[in-house]
């Protein structure tokens, strides 16, 4: 039988654990999601503007 400071202990480990699993699962979402946003022409010049530079000397 475990104490219950040990029971707590893995009690809050388990809530941390779902929520880290939440956060890394919606940032590889919005990495996928910003790489698909790149790939139109419109949004791709509106956020970067180093596709203007392509080509340009300095």
């Amino acid at each position: 039988m475990l104490p219950k400071k040990q029971k707590d202990y893995i009690a809050l480990a388990d809530q941390v654990t779902k929520v880290l699993r939440i956060v890394v699962l919606a940032l590889l979402l919005a990495v996928a999601a910003s790489q698909l946003a790149l790939q139109i022409p419109q949004v791709r010049m509106w956020v970067t503007g180093v596709d203007r530079l392509e080509g340009t000397p300095f």
